[in-house]
C-alpha cells in the first residue's frame, strides 16, 4: 500500500510529517520527542497519553488494546494512547500529557470520578460572596458560635447556588467562590448567576429577621461580585477526593469586584461583560473603578443595595 503523510503538530515539541503507516508514538520517537513509553508502546502502562487540542476526526479509531486500557483507566474522550493512535488524513495538533516520571503518579491510578477533566478552556461566570464585617464577631464570640453562623449561611447558600445549577469551587473562611456555566449556555450563565445573587440576599434577610437577630442580636451582611471571562477548568485529587479547579484572569476581576462592595457601598456588584448580557437587566449605578492586580479600568455596575452596618462591630 501507498504510504501517505499528514502534519502533526506536537504542542512544545516539534511539528512535522507523520507517516499514516507510523504510530504518533513511533514517528515522535523518531523525531528525538521526548514521549514517556514504559511498556515499549504495547498498550500497557498509558504513559504515552496524549491530549488531543485537535483534529480528532484525522485520528484513527481505538482499537481492542487501547479500548482495554480505556476501560481501566477511565480515560477522558479526549485522551488517546500515542503508541495505538495514526493520524490517518489532513492535520492534527496534540500535547504529550506526561513529561517526565514525576507525572505518574498525577496520571496513573483508577480514577475517582468519571469524565475527569484535565484541563480545558471555558467562559464561565463567576461569583464571590464574602460576609462583611464578620472578624470583630469571631473576636467577641464562641468559637462554637462563629463556626454555627457559618454553618447556617453556608447550608442555605449552598441550596441556592444549588438551584442555579452553580458549583462551589472554593471556600475561605467566610467566603464562597462560585462558577456558572459548565453545561449551559453562556447568556442563561449569566442569568443564572445573577438571580443566584438576588436570591442570597434575599434568603439572607430572613435569616436575619427569623434567626440572626434572635438569637445572636446580629445582622449579617455580605458582599457579592460577579464578572464573566475565559477560565481554564480542570480536576486534581486533594486528600485522595475529587476537587475542581478554575483559573485565569476572570477570576482574579471577580474576586476584585467582591472587594469593590465595601467602597461602593453595596451588596451586589457586576461588570459590564455580565450585566450587558441581563435581557432585562435591573436599574443599577454605573461605575468606572482600577482594581488591584488589574491593568484596565472597570465599568461595574451596581445592582445590590446600600449596606446597613458600614462600622466594624
Amino acid at each position: 500500500m501507498v504510504k501517505s503523510y499528514h502534519h502533526i503538530n506536537l504542542v512544545n515539541d516539534a511539528s512535522f510529517l507523520i507517516n499514516s503507516k507510523e504510530s504518533i508514538l513511533e514517528a515522535s520517537l523518531k523525531k528525538n520527542v521526548p514521549f514517556c513509553c514504559e511498556c515499549g508502546g504495547k498498550a500497557r502502562c498509558s504513559t504515552c497519553r496524549i491530549l488531543i487540542v485537535k483534529g480528532e476526526e484525522n485520528l484513527s479509531e481505538i482499537n481492542a488494546a487501547e479500548a482495554k486500557l480505556r476501560t481501566y483507566f477511565e480515560l477522558p474522550k479526549n485522551v488517546r494512547l500515542a503508541c495505538q493512535t495514526y493520524v490517518k488524513s489532513g492535520s492534527v495538533k496534540i500535547k504529550r500529557i506526561m513529561n517526565d516520571e514525576s507525572d505518574y503518579p498525577l496520571y496513573l491510578r483508577n480514577k475517582l470520578n468519571k469524565n475527569e477533566n484535565i484541563g480545558r478552556e471555558l467562559r464561565l461566570c463567576l461569583l464571590f460572596l464574602d460576609v462583611r464585617n464578620f472578624t470583630p464577631f469571631a473576636e467577641q464570640h464562641l468559637a462554637f458560635d462563629v463556626i454555627h453562623i457559618i454553618r447556617k449561611l453556608f447550608f442555605n447558600f449552598e441550596k441556592i447556588i444549588r438551584q442555579f445549577e452553580g458549583k462551589i469551587i472554593e471556600t475561605n473562611g467566610d467566603g464562597l467562590y462560585v462558577a456558572f456555566g459548565f453545561e449551559k449556555t453562556t447568556k442563561a450563565s449569566v442569568l443564572d448567576t445573577v438571580n443566584c445573587g438576588f436570591a442570597i440576599l434575599k434568603e439572607l434577610k430572613r435569616l436575619n429577621t427569623e434567626y440572626f437577630q434572635r438569637y445572636f442580636n446580629e445582622e449579617i451582611e455580605v458582599g457579592i461580585g460577579a464578572h464573566l471571562g475565559k477560565v481554564a477548568t480542570g480536576d486534581l485529587l486533594l486528600e485522595n477526593r475529587p476537587h475542581q479547579i478554575v483559573m485565569g484572569y476572570a477570576v482574579n476581576v471577580a474576586a476584585r469586584i467582591q472587594e469593590l462592595t465595601k467602597k461602593l457601598d453595596n451588596s451586589f456588584v457586576i461588570s459590564e461583560a455580565v450585566y450587558e448580557l441581563l435581557d432585562v437587566p435591573p436599574e443599577a449605578e454605573v461605575s468606572s473603578e482600577k482594581m488591584k492586580g488589574v491593568k484596565e479600568a472597570f465599568i461595574l455596575y451596581k445592582i445590590g443595595e446600600h449596606f446597613q452596618y458600614k462600622k466594624e462591630k
